[in-house]
C-alpha cells in the first residue's frame, strides 16, 4: 500500500481539530487519567508564558534586578518544557493504549513506565528541541531563501507526524527511536484497507495557527485603540505622541495629539499567547491519543477490547457520530 504525507487544507485541518475535540475524549472513556497529562503540560505553558511578560513588565518599570530574575527562570523552563512535555506525551499515549486492552492503570504505574523509557524520552525530546531551533533559525534569518524555509516547513511536518508515531511505539512497545523509524515501514505495510490514506495524514496541521492568526489580528486592533484611549495614563508604558511618530501626518479627523500607551498592547500579546498555549496543548493532547490508539490498530489489535475494536476505524477515519468510551470512567481505578 503506497503511503505519502498528505498535508490537509485549511478547512480539512478545522474539521479535523474539530472533530477530534468533540470526539477523542469520549473515545477513550473521559478517564481523568488520560486528561491529567494535558492539564500539568497546559499548567506549565501558562505559568512560562506568565513569568517572560512578568520579566518584560518589570524592566519597563526599572525592576531590574527582578526582571533579569523572571527572565532566567523563563528561559530555563522553555529550554526544559520539551524534557516535560515529552514525559507528559509518553504518560497519556500509555495511559490511552492501556485503557483499550480494558486495563486499569494509575498516575504511579504512568510514572513508572515513563521512568522506564527515560533515555528514549530525552532523546525525543532533544530532536524536538533541534527542529523547534532550526525552524527559529530559518524564520529568523534574513538569508534564508524561501526554498529554504519550505524545505524546514517540511522537515517540521514530518517529524511532527514521526513524534506522534514515536510516542506510542516507546510507550507499549519500549523501541527506541532507531527501531522505531526502522519499523515505519512494516506500520505502513500493516495498515488495513478500511484504515487506508490514515497513516501518512498530517492531522490537524497547523491548526492551531490558522485559529489564532485571526485571534491576534482583532486583539491587536483592540489595543491600539485602547492603547490610544489610555493615552498617556501609565508613564511608564507611555510611546509618545503618535501624530509626532508619523511626521504629524495630516488626517482632519485626529485631534492635535494622539498620545499612546504599550501596555493595552503587551496585555493583548500576553492574553493571545496564553490562549495559543492552552489550544497548543489541547492539539497535541488529541494527536497524542489518537495516534496511540491508531498504533494501537495497526500493531496490537487482538489487544483491544473486542467492543470497540470495529468502532474504532471510524473513528479513525473521522467518521463517527457518537463512538462510545472505550470504559465506563466510573469503573476506572482514581489517577
Amino acid at each position: 500500500m503506497q503511503q505519502t504525507l498528505r498535508k490537509p487544507g485549511f478547512g480539512e485541518r478545522l474539521k479535523q481539530l474539530g472533530y477530534l475535540l468533540k470526539h477523542t475524549f469520549t473515545i477513550v472513556g473521559r478517564d481523568p487519567g488520560i486528561l491529567r497529562p494535558w492539564v500539568r503540560m497546559t499548567i506549565y505553558g501558562v505559568v512560562m508564558v506568565c513569568l517572560f511578560f512578568a520579566a518584560i513588565t518589570a524592566f519597563i518599570v526599572d525592576a531590574d534586578g527582578t526582571g533579569l530574575l523572571l527572565l532566567l527562570v523563563s528561559i530555563a523552563m522553555f529550554v526544559y518544557k520539551f524534557f516535560y512535555y515529552t514525559r507528559q506525551e509518553l504518560r497519556q499515549s500509555w495511559l490511552v493504549t492501556e485503557a483499550l486492552k480494558g486495563e486499569k492503570r494509575s498516575a504511579e504505574d504512568a510514572g513508572s513506565r515513563v521512568r522506564e523509557l527515560a533515555w528514549t524520552a530525552r532523546k525525543i525530546a532533544l530532536l524536538d528541541m533541534l527542529v523547534a531551533w532550526m525552524m527559529s533559525m530559518a524564520r529568523s534569518s534574513g538569508k534564508a531563501g524561501a526554498l529554504v524555509r519550505l524545505f524546514m516547513r517540511g522537515i517540521e511536518e514530518v517529524w511532527d507526524l514521526l513524534n506522534h508515531y514515536l510516542l506510542p511505539s516507546a510507550a507499549v512497545d519500549g523501541y527506541g527511536i532507531r527501531d522505531s523509524v526502522g519499523r515505519m515501514g512494516t506500520l505502513k505495510d500493516n495498515v488495513p484497507e478500511t484504515l487506508a490514506g490514515v497513516f501518512g495524514i498530517d492531522i490537524a496541521a497547523r491548526a492551531v495557527g490558522s485559529i489564532m492568526a485571526p485571534v491576534y489580528f482583532v486583539l491587536f486592533v483592540g489595543a491600539v485603540a485602547v492603547g490610544i484611549w489610555v493615552g498617556d495614563a501609565f508613564p511608564a508604558f507611555y510611546a509618545g505622541d503618535l501624530r509626532e511618530t508619523f511626521n504629524k501626518v495630516e488626517a482632519g479627523f485626529l485631534p492635535d495629539e494622539l498620545h499612546f500607551s504599550w501596555l493595552p498592547v503587551l496585555i493583548a500579546i500576553w492574553l493571545g499567547k496564553l490562549g495559543s498555549v492552552v489550544l497548543e496543548r489541547v492539539t497535541t493532547t488529541v494527536k497524542v491519543i489518537y495516534f496511540s490508539i491508531f498504533y494501537m490498530r495497526i500493531t496490537h489489535v487482538e489487544d483491544i477490547i473486542p467492543e470497540v475494536r470495529d468502532e474504532l476505524d471510524s473513528y479513525l477515519r473521522m467518521e463517527a457520530e457518537d463512538p462510545d468510551p472505550v470504559a465506563d470512567p466510573s469503573a476506572r481505578q482514581p489517577t
